[in-house]
């Protein structure tokens, strides 16, 4: 039997895992930032929440004054949590590029800006929470009644920032929803679930705006749309990866449009 007979007669050779050792860092490195988002985010905002008395101006100064080291900590789990979305940005624009390379972007940049808006917002309020209830003499002027009202408005103020910054999020997670429904390299029910998160925030976002009234039951259906999507997702990552075959194919299927 001739050489080509019997390569043709063989059969192929299942594809080798380690042929994209980068491909499964990269996968395992989007994992990991999400599931910290996971950790990190809440245990901040559960610090902000644990110490602020809504309608108690003196009670909110007076819980951050005495637990100022656990107030910073909860800034700095916060200014954490903006690097890991700019970083998770670049990494899911990497894996999600080959689909397309425009819509890849756009999530990237929607996600980045959730990020920018959040420092800009969120930090800052935290920033000048510490500013007013400081010895700071560029508030001289005020009382201690009058900067205690002020530490207390810029928490509330927060809670309305926290809605702005949900929209680039819920827009970066339909985009990035719809990348991995076409992917062929994802479940394609994670592509759903995320999409379905995207809706999530947007309902809280629009909702908490037009429906303040409402403001539990737009938490909830948040809680019940986005967390199980995001968290599949991120646990794929981590444990599963890309389908690295079906990804080198959309890839060459995307430089070969460029050509």
């Amino acid at each position: 039997m001739s050489t080509a007979a019997t390569a043709i007669a063989q059969p192929t050779a299942a594809p080798n895992p380690t042929q994209h050792p980068r491909l499964r860092r990269l996968s395992k490195v989007a994992g990991a930032l999400y599931l910290a988002i996971f950790v990190i985010y809440p245990l901040s905002t559960l610090v902000r929440s644990s110490l602020v008395v809504p309608g108690d101006a003196a009670a909110t100064a007076d819980n951050i004054r005495a637990q100022e080291t656990l107030f910073r900590w909860g800034l700095a789990g916060e200014a954490t949590i903006v690097l890991v979305e700019v970083a998770l940005a670049g990494v899911l624009y990497a894996l999600l590029r080959p689909v397309s390379r425009s819509v890849s972007l756009a999530g990237a940049l929607a996600r980045v800006a959730e990020a920018v808006v959040m420092a800009a917002g969120c930090l800052a309020t935290g920033v000048f929470t510490m500013v007013a209830l400081g010895d700071s003499g560029s508030l001289a002027a005020f009382d201690a009644d009058q900067r205690n009202a002020l530490a207390l408005f810029f928490q509330e103020a927060n809670e309305h920032i926290v809605l702005v910054w949900g929209f680039f999020f819920a827009l970066s997670l339909l985009l990035t929803g719809w990348l991995v429904h076409r992917s062929g390299f994802l479940p394609r029910f994670t592509g759903i679930l995320l999409a379905l998160a995207g809706v999530g925030y947007l309902v809280q976002s629009f909702g908490t705006f037009l429906a303040p009234d409402l403001a539990d039951t737009w938490q909830l259906v948040v809680l019940v749309l986005a967390v199980p999507g995001e968290l599949i997702f991120a646990l794929w990552l981590l444990t599963r990866g890309v389908d690295h075959v079906n990804w080198s194919a959309a890839a060459d299927r995307a430089r070969q449009s460029q050509l």
